[in-house]
């Protein structure tokens, strides 16, 4: 019986992968191991190996085609065997929470039926109570004019939310055809000015050919449609219009998600460098000898285990059932991709796995070895994955303080500027009533730009997570 080709777990959230080259053609010898072809997701490139040896029987996604994560990609086996029938799409995964599926049982509600308006598309309660209250029409009758098009519950209920006429939105498109990024699409181009129609990701189908599309196409409307944006017009003398790239669009869709997710608050706060830099001075030819470079990194890593430690609240996720709070650190440090000769960039978050188990040389050489595998494109879906807290040093690029857009489903991110040298009243009395023993003294100074989600922390909370993260780091 031949053996299926199927994809690695690629970590929590990824739901497809761009299969990007085929190694070996249908025909070829292959011995277990070897590598058939590369997949890519929004961030990293990955090598499948074969599961087998034997001859490559089937491609069932070529190069170019969006596959989903549990699909099977071939077929390998014994030459002249016959491989297996092309996969059926995979069925969907009901993502429900527990207190859904509860409800769902006690009022006789098929989760099958019922849009998830949770993070990526999980069905709450509420989704639960408001499909089962939706009125249903008889069977087999037809509804009057427009209803016979109708948006899902998820669209509906953002589209109110927002004051957005869906008919506006959708132009000559079906209303059943809009999915939530549309309008978060056309919110962001209302905010701008523009228009808020959305043209369909990719033109429709010609209608005498139907059976054409490839097995993946129900799984690429998802993935493409947080990219869809209103038609650009033609690009006129002096401008150059630029395709998106992968990673620009991932970018575009998880930062309009976020901030249309989780309401952004930005707390700033000032942080003396001085015993982290007279600390660095002293140890770091010692971390030298053990083969690791002391970055600053390692020490905001190191604080902000400090402030979540204090403030355990901050390393959660927001769900419809209750905070969850989460007891292992996994810290992301977001990373700037090189730009392009049009300045178009990208953005990476490796994790720093169990960050609260490693001392100061653990998280130096755990940094040193995410920022290597970065820059040589050797980072693994699984170095990107789980992280429950994010750390984004901007200051390397000479930023005094930006207002940092939370990585969803995590709660907050801590964004750091640059280091400088600033006048700072030291008082000898006082802290706010004028003595004769003030002065100015010019100190290495920081701004920590504190991004967090308002439904999870308030300002209290949120400083107090700041507090902490001081305290660390001017005791260092």
């Amino acid at each position: 019986m031949a053996t299926e080709i199927r994809l690695p777990d690629a970590g929590e959230g990824v739901e497809d992968v761009t299969v990007s080259r085929w190694r070996m053609a249908v025909g070829d010898t292959v011995k277990a191991g070897d590598i058939l072809l590369e997949v890519a997701t929004d961030k990293v490139d990955t090598e499948i190996p074969a599961p087998a040896s034997g001859v490559l029987l089937k491609i069932n996604y070529r190069a170019g085609e969006l596959a989903p994560i549990s699909a099977v990609i071939g077929y390998i086996g014994e030459a002249g065997e016959a491989a297996s029938p092309a996969p059926q799409p995979a069925e969907t995964e009901i993502r429900a929470t527990p207190v859904a599926k509860r409800v769902a049982a006690e009022k006789g509600v098929d989760l099958a039926g019922v849009a998830g308006s949770g993070p990526g598309g999980q069905i709450t309660k509420q989704d639960v109570l408001s499909h089962r209250e939706a009125p249903a029409s008889p069977a087999g009758e037809a509804l009057p004019g427009e209803l016979t098009d109708s948006a899902s519950l998820v669209v509906r209920r953002l589209a109110a939310d927002h004051n957005l006429h869906l008919r506006e939105v959708a132009g000559d498109r079906p209303l059943s055809t809009l999915t939530k990024y549309d309008l978060l699409s056309a919110l962001a181009s209302r905010t701008q000015g523009r228009s808020v129609r959305v043209e369909p990701a990719y033109p429709p189908a010609p209608a005498a050919a139907p059976a054409a599309a490839p097995a993946a196409a129900p799984a690429a409307a998802p993935t493409a449609a947080p990219a869809a944006a209103p038609t650009a017009a033609p690009a006129r003398a002096g401008e150059e219009l630029v395709k998106l790239s992968r990673m620009r669009v991932a970018v575009a869709r998880n930062t309009t998600q976020s901030l249309f997710t989780a309401p952004h608050v930005t707390t700033m706060w000032d942080v003396d460098m001085s015993a982290v830099l007279r600390h660095r001075a002293a140890h770091k030819q010692e971390f030298a000898a053990a083969g690791v470079n002391l970055t600053i990194t390692a020490y905001f890593v190191e604080a902000i285990v400090a402030g979540l430690k204090a403030v355990p609240a901050a390393n959660a996720t927001w769900t419809e059932e209750g905070i969850l709070i989460k007891r292992s650190y996994h810290i992301g440090m977001a990373t700037a991709l090189p730009m392009d000769a049009n300045g178009l960039g990208g953005l990476i978050v490796p994790v720093i796995k169990q960050a609260g188990e490693l001392n100061l040389l653990g998280l130096a050489r755990a940094v040193n070895d995410l920022a290597e595998r970065a820059r040589k494109n050797a980072l693994t879906q699984a170095d990107l994955s789980d992280g429950t807290f994010t750390l984004s040093n901007y200051g390397t690029s000479g930023s005094r303080f930006q207002t940092p857009i939370i990585v969803q489903p995590q709660v907050g991110i801590l964004g750091v500027g640059a280091i400088e040298k600033r006048a700072v009243v030291v008082s000898q009395g006082h802290p706010l009533d004028p003595n004769p023993g003030d002065a100015l003294v010019f100190k290495p100074m920081a701004t920590l730009g504190f991004s967090y989600d308002h439904r999870v922390l308030d300002g209290a909370t949120a400083d107090a997570f700041c507090a902490a993260v001081k305290r660390q780091l001017e005791g260092a």
